[in-house]
């Protein structure tokens, strides 16, 4: 079980968070050297660059006679007024224009830190400059379409860190599922009923701890369970083998029988002759249900065939109804035309079919009515059966399909065991069917709908 190297999850949590916090150091320092590199290389300007060069430009335009002379500032703008402090020229708009006046008139200075005014005096005018505090990009369009260069530094680290938080998050779940997958496979074989796998090896210590003692876990499942099968099987064995040996001196004893009464007995001996037949009929059933427990605990050998519904329900039918006619029950069955054809083991189905059946006659009232409803449901054959009887108890409802399970009813009669709706189940089972059980609404009596898949 050992594994060449192995980590515990205290050491995976801080390498985690070890490339986490590197992940977002990056993301702090890779916008910084951008914007580093992009004012060296001329691209972006400094925060204070238009203010110098804003103060360096005032001289020249208090001594240029035509100020259409003057080339401002990318990102300078400027308000021209007479002394009247009437405006000349202006291309300032709104509030920017508004706060120009008003520095211009009183010399107060702009709130807003980012935009700040400069005031030349001319000979006849007065000319305010606006500019810009904070980086720029010396090309107009990244000017007019991007955010501020230190507030596309702010987006860029804030993208970058939840991108790694993201990235690195999702790489350590990953990593975790991998390293749990292992456990996830044993704890599915093993819901599979199937121990004969090897567990797989996880590179974290504790995981791999745990798998470890699952591994010795299943061996001793499987060993236990392999003592357990081997013994029920033993016992499956010698059920089949008893029931066949049985079969020798029952065929001697029914023909014995059958010779003694081909001759002349007096009353009496009609009598226990009669008691010796219904003895032996009692042996043979008491031999098919030996036979019929051993099968449903080993599982049927399916043998599959597509046949016509319409047509299997119709023989059925002829046997359900000689039952129905021997207890004085009506029978109806009704089988829908959508049926259409099915692929099962037409046996089996048939079986289970007329254990439901009779057990809906054994519970049924005389001159009462059995109904077999067969329809397409959500793409399932679908085979109710209803009787008139005094329906299900809480306590049938909950054991009724399991092995000699005996309501009361059943308890008075000899040759009843409670296999029929256990087998019953057992064949649904096998054509991953469902077995459902419930008292009818209509007619108070139970209700078994047999659902099997197309």
């Amino acid at each position: 079980m050992g594994i060449k190297k192995t980590i515990s999850l205290k050491a995976s949590f801080w390498k985690f968070l070890c490339m986490l916090l590197i992940g977002l150091i990056g993301s702090v320092v890779i916008p910084f050297v951008l914007i580093f590199v992009g004012t060296n290389v001329g691209f972006i300007t400094y925060a204070d660059y238009l203010e110098i060069n804003t103060h360096n430009l005032a001289p020249i335009i208090a001594a240029t006679p035509d100020l259409a002379d003057v080339q401002l500032p990318l990102g300078c703008k400027s308000l021209v007024l007479d002394k009247n402090y009437q405006v000349i020229d202006t291309s300032l708009v709104g509030e920017d224009l508004e706060r120009a006046m008003d520095y211009a008139i009183s010399g107060k200075r702009n709130a807003d830190l980012n935009k700040q005014y400069l005031l030349v005096t001319r000979e006849n005018e007065f000319v305010v400059l606006q500019y810009y505090i904070g980086s720029q990009y010396t090309n107009e369009w990244f000017n007019g379409h991007f955010p501020a260069p230190d507030i596309l530094l702010y987006i860029l680290i804030g993208i970058n860190c939840i991108t790694v938080c993201v990235i690195l998050t999702a790489k350590f779940a990953k990593d975790m599922q991998l390293q749990l997958a292992p456990l996830f496979k044993a704890t599915e074989h093993v819901t599979q009923q199937n121990l004969d796998f090897v567990v797989e090896h996880s590179k974290i210590k504790e995981f791999e701890d745990v798998l470890g003692s699952f591994a010795d876990m299943k061996d001793t499942l499987k060993s236990s369970l392999e003592k357990q099968w081997n013994v029920e099987q033993l016992q499956r064995e010698q059920i089949a083998a008893l029931a066949h040996d049985l079969k020798t001196p029952l065929t001697i004893i029914q023909g014995n029988i059958d010779l003694i009464g081909e001759t002349k007995l007096d009353e009496e001996q009609q009598i226990y002759a009669g008691y010796i037949s219904k003895s032996s009929e009692q042996i043979e059933f008491y031999i098919k249900t030996l036979i019929d427990i051993s099968r449903s605990a080993a599982g049927y050998q399916l043998h599959l065939e597509e046949f016509d519904v319409i047509d299997f329900m119709e023989q059925m039918k002829a046997q359900a109804r000689s039952l129905c006619l021997t207890k004085s029950v009506c029978l109806r069955m009704e089988t829908g035309l959508d049926t259409g054809t099915f692929k099962a083991d037409k046996l089996l189905l048939e079986r289970a079919i007329m254990n439901v059946i009779n057990n809906a006659l054994d519970y049924s009232p005389p001159e009462g009515t059995v109904s077999v409803i067969t329809q397409n449901r959500d793409n399932s054959l679908q085979i109710s059966i209803t009787d008139e009887g005094n329906g299900f108890t809480p306590e049938a409802l909950l054991h009724a399909q399991e092995q000699f399970f005996m309501g009361e009813k059943s308890r008075t009669s000899k040759m009843h065991f409670g296999m029929g709706l256990y087998i019953t189940n057992s064949i649904v089972k096998q054509h991953y069917g469902q077995l459902i059980m419930q008292n009818s609404a209509k007619t108070k009596g139970a209700q078994v709908i047999i659902r099997i898949p197309y």
